[in-house]
């Protein structure tokens, strides 16, 4: 069995493991074709967005570098740095001790500047002190305050208002005129502490500011400007600052510089969209962002939005930079956190700037339709592996069945089951197996007693026993009956007598005919135990009804009788095995069970008679190695299946037992 079994799950096996492969290599094949053409798909949207930010940061930078030209060139832009140099000298040089360097110093605290940044001469804290410290306008809107005292501050009311709508129109972050001969800060739009400060010096000598100062002096044409890379700037809070710078010509001279400061903000606001990433075309985890020729970003990532900046402080891979600003291309790789991306880079054509440009996208998001095709074709897949499981099943049992049905003849053979016949379902080797099987097991019959030849001789026998049982209760009663009763009239007469030797005498006659009375009762008992003549008086129904009477007489529990079938037109051999089931059942009740209550039921169901014995008694457990069947039960299974029928039991231990017999009759039976 086992074998047939096993060679039943390899064809399953078969079967599956073909559908599993045909799903597999669709898998590979949809897979790797849709991995590749979303690889480049990703590539050109990443491309196309890189190109889009590019153009954007050199436009920026190219209209910056106009801004600058036209500024360094315009007239009132002369006729400004002019006259603050003028103005300068015409300022009043205050004490380095005294109440305005005082006031100075608390707003250079308060604001977190450098402490050692304050100026070195009374003129620059002079000016400072207007429009810093007695600026009444908040930190980081003293470009809101128009005018001071003195001949500066007149200038300033002229010349701010214009170079502040021009600083808000172009998203400057601050404008610087610059003395050429001094390099000294003679305006700013934003007001820092820049202002005033002497770019020859320390500590602004360092600066980018003073750089692109320096740079631009050294320039021979009015067309040119200089550019400064981000850089940390004091004055500004220390943060990220660009500059560019041009020349302020005069008569071929050069009177001054001009240089605007470019905020980080504003590069961030081109590379980022606003903040509207998904909206720019870079899903949920794609980014555009520039590095500069030492690794640290000149924008902001999309994973620090909204967080302190990460522009000159976090450094991507060399070979980024080193990729981005050789070519444009394109590749795979890992951003800062070590996550797989696909990325498309750039350098950035912006003069004095070594910048690249690079966009990138998570994998896991540019292949989340691969991923979803992979899901759809593995659940699809599991349906169609369900289905080849399902039609190797039907195969291998069409092969399989007959084979089990031909060694489950066998053992039926094995057990003298000779009536066994196998179907012939088909025409080939199989068929042909199963006739040959049918063809033995007639001649085994035919020339072996069969286990329905023994049945059918103890039936006959039973039957005998039973016909021998009636004739002996039928002398019982006409024979024996009689006699006793003849001795007890005659010992009654005998106490009507005389009394002759007393009354000892008269008492022991009537104890005889009490005694003789008794015999007479058990006799009669005898008689209907060994058949059951009530069977033939009254029927089966109230045989039955007087058993369980007498059961509950002889000190049984009381029986609950239900009987709902037509009992009158069964065969008289089914009538008495009904019967002498009921008896023996009883008898195990009151031997065994130890019961309170016992419940009798014959009803019929289909075309089944059902008897069912059922009481509350101790119960038994048939699993018990130790528990053996007694004579009873014995009798019992075996009058039911003499009779055609089955006898099935239910007991456990403390819940009672049911006995439950079911006989094939038909319904007119019922």
């Amino acid at each position: 069995m086992a074998k047939l079994w096993g060679f039943q799950t390899k064809l399953q096996g078969i079967f599956l493991l073909l559908g599993l492969a045909a799903i597999g290599a669709t898998l590979w094949e949809a897979s790797s074709g849709a991995v590749a053409a979303l690889q480049q798909t990703t590539f050109d949207r990443l491309t196309a967005i890189r190109q889009s930010r590019k153009h954007q940061i050199e436009g920026y930078f190219r209209d910056l570098g106009a801004h600058v030209l036209a500024l360094s060139n315009d007239e009132s832009v002369l006729q400004a740095v002019e006259e603050f140099q003028e103005a300068w000298g015409e300022l009043r040089d205050v004490r380095l001790d005294g109440v305005e360097a005082s006031g100075l110093a608390s707003y250079y605290k308060q604001t977190g500047a450098p402490m050692d940044w304050l100026p070195r001469d009374g003129r620059a804290l002079r000016l400072q002190h207007l429009f810093l410290a007695a600026n009444p306008h908040p930190y980081g809107q003293k470009d809101r305050l128009l005018e001071a005292e003195g001949r500066y501050g007149k200038l300033h009311s002229r010349y701010h208002p214009t170079l502040h709508r021009y600083q808000k129109a172009f998203g400057i972050y601050d404008i610087f005129l610059i003395d050429a001969a001094e390099g000294r800060v003679l305006y700013s739009v934003f007001k820092e502490v820049d202002l005033g400060a002497k770019l020859k010096e320390m500590p602004y000598k360092s600066s980018s500011l003073a750089d692109v100062y320096r740079r631009a002096l050294l320039l021979e044409e009015a067309e040119e400007f200089v550019v400064r890379d981000f850089e940390r700037y004091g004055p500004s809070q220390s943060e990220p600052a660009a500059f560019l710078a041009a020349p302020v010509w005069r008569a071929g001279v050069k009177i001054g510089v001009l240089a605007i400061q470019v905020s980080s903000k504003e590069v961030n606001r081109l590379m980022t969209a606003d903040g509207k990433w998904e909206e720019g075309g870079l899903g949920r985890t794609g980014q555009a962002y520039i590095v500069g020729p030492d690794q640290l970003l000149r924008s902001d990532l999309r994973q620090h939005s909204g967080k302190e900046t990460s522009i000159l402080k976090l450094r991507v891979a060399p070979e980024v930079v080193r990729n981005s600003r050789a070519a444009a291309g394109t590749e795979t790789g890992v951003d800062l956190r070590g996550v797989a991306v696909l990325r498309s880079h750039a350098p950035l054509s912006v003069a004095g700037l070594d910048w690249a440009v690079v966009a990138e996208i998570e994998v896991e998001e540019a292949f989340a339709a691969v991923r979803a095709l992979q899901f759809r074709i593995m659940w699809m897949g599991g349906w169609i592996a369900v289905l080849f499981l399902g039609l190797g099943t039907l195969i291998a049992r069409s092969i399989t069945r007959p084979l089990l049905e031909l060694a489950e003849g066998a053992k039926r053979l094995g057990l003298r089951q000779f009536g066994e016949r196998l179907p012939v379902r088909s025409k080939d080797e199989i068929g042909q197996v199963a006739e040959s099987f049918n063809a033995m097991a007639e001649a085994l019959a035919k020339t072996t007693v069969s286990k329905v030849e023994l049945e059918v001789l103890a039936g006959k026998l039973m039957t005998a026993q039973e016909d021998e049982r009636r004739r002996i209760a039928r002398e019982l009663h006409d024979d024996v009956t009689q006699r006793m009763a003849a001795i007890a009239i005659q010992a009654g007469r005998l106490a009507q007598l005389p009394e002759g030797d007393g009354q000892e005498w008269k008492e022991g006659l009537r104890e005889i005919q009490r005694q003789v009375a008794r015999l007479s009762d058990d006799i009669h008992g005898l008689s209907r135990s060994l058949h059951p003549g009530v069977l033939d008086d009254l029927g089966l129904a109230a045989g039955i009804e007087s058993e369980c009477r007498a059961f509950f007489e002889r000190g049984g529990a009381p029986v609950e009788v239900s009987i709902e079938a037509e009992l009158e037109g069964l065969p008289k051999e089914v009538q008495l095995g009904i019967y002498r089931i009921v008896q023996e059942g009883l008898r195990n009740i009151q031997k065994h069970a130890k019961a309170e209550n016992v419940r009798l039921s014959i009803e019929p169901r289909g075309t089944e008679l059902c008897l069912m014995i059922r009481d509350d008694g101790r119960g038994f457990d048939r699993k018990d190695r130790n528990w053996r069947a007694g004579l009873g039960l014995a009798s019992m299974e075996e009058r039911a299946r003499l009779l055609g029928g089955r006898m099935e039991i239910d007991s456990k231990p403390g819940a009672g037992t049911a006995i439950v017999v079911h006989w094939p009759v038909s319904r007119e039976a019922v």
